[in-house]
C-alpha cells in the first residue's frame, strides 16, 4: 500500500499506487462482454485503452488480432506484460495517456476500454483520441458504470466530500447518460449506440470488510483518503460510506453489491 504523501492539486488517479490488481479480476466478465462486441479478427489490429492487467487485451489477443494494450501506470503495464507472457500470449502492451494517444491516426482497426477511458479528466479529449486512432470505418466499445447500488451510494458519499475538502469542482462526465454521450459523439463526428452490458458483483465477507480493503489498496480509495485526511473529515465521510454500504447490501450474511453497466459503440459518422 502507498498513500500520496501529498493530495493532489486535481483529481486525476494514480492508478500504480495500491493494488488494483486485487481488483482487476472483478471485472473479467465485462471484458469478455466488451471484447465479444468488438468481434476482433484474425490479423485486425485492436487497441485496449486503460488496459490495466491486461483482461481486455489477453482475451482479444486469443483471437489472433495484434493487440496493443495502453495505460497510464508503468506498474499495471508491467504486470500485464507479465500476464501475457506466462499465458504465451503475443500481446504488446506501453505507457500512455487515453487523453493523448501516442499513435498515428487510423492505426486501430477496433478500440476496448474496460471503465478505463471513463476516467479520463477530460472526458472530450478521451473521446476524440478514441476517434483519432480508429480507422474511417472501425468501431470502439467503451463500458460505463450505471449509477445504482451500494457501491455507487458509497462513492456518492466520498466524491462531493472530496469536492469540498479540494475547494474545486470533480468533473465527471455522465457517460452513463445516453443523452449526454450521443450529444458529445456529434459534436465530435461520431454515432453512438448502447448495448447492454450486465452486472457486477462485488463481495467480501462483510461491509466492513469491503471498505478496508478499499480504503487500503484501491487507487482511488487512496487517493480520496489522503485528500480527506489531511481536510480532517476522513472518519466522518468513512461513517457515511460505510452506512450506504450497509443500507444497500444485498447478503445479510456477508456483503454482496451488484453494479449494472452498459457498452457504449463509438464509429466515424
Amino acid at each position: 500500500m502507498t498513500i500520496p504523501a501529498q493530495p493532489p492539486a486535481t483529481f486525476a488517479p494514480d492508478w500504480g499506487i495500491g493494488r488494483y490488481e486485487l481488483f482487476a479480476p472483478d471485472l473479467e466478465p465485462a471484458a469478455a462482454r466488451v471484447v465479444g462486441l468488438a468481434d476482433p479478427r484474425p490479423g485486425e489490429e485492436l487497441l485496449d485503452v486503460a488496459c490495466g492487467t491486461g483482461n481486455a487485451a489477453l482475451l482479444a489477443a486469443r483471437t489472433g488480432a495484434n493487440v496493443t494494450g495502453l495505460d497510464l501506470s508503468p506498474r499495471l503495464v508491467d504486470a500485464a506484460r507479465a500476464r501475457a507472457a506466462a499465458e504465451r500470449i503475443p500481446a504488446a502492451f506501453v505507457v500512455g495517456d487515453a487523453q493523448e494517444l501516442p499513435f498515428e491516426d487510423g492505426s486501430f482497426d477496433a478500440v476496448v476500454s474496460v471503465f478505463g477511458a471513463v476516467f479520463a479528466f477530460d472526458a472530450r479529449r478521451a473521446f476524440s483520441e478514441l476517434l483519432r486512432v480508429l480507422e474511417p470505418g472501425g468501431r470502439a466499445f467503451v463500458s460505463t458504470w450505471i449509477p445504482a447500488g451500494a457501491i455507487d451510494a458509497m462513492i456518492a458519499t466520498i466524491v462531493p466530500a472530496v469536492s469540498r475538502a479540494m475547494g474545486v469542482e470533480i468533473p465527471r462526465f455522465p457517460w452513463s447518460d445516453p443523452g449526454a454521450v450521443s450529444a458529445l459523439a456529434s459534436t465530435l463526428g461520431a454515432t453512438v449506440c448502447f448495448h447492454h452490458g450486465g452486472e457486477i458483483a462485488f463481495t467480501a465477507g462483510s461491509p466492513e470488510q469491503y471498505l478496508d480493503l478499499q480504503e487500503r489498496e484501491h487507487p482511488l480509495s487512496l487517493l480520496s483518503r489522503a485528500v480527506l485526511e489531511q481536510a480532517g473529515t476522513y472518519p466522518a465521510v468513512r461513517r457515511q460510506a460505510l452506512a450506504a454500504l450497509h443500507d444497500g447490501n444485498e447478503d445479510p450474511h456477508a456483503f454482496k453489491a451488484t453494479n449494472p453497466y452498459r457498452v457504449i459503440e463509438i464509429r466515424h459518422r
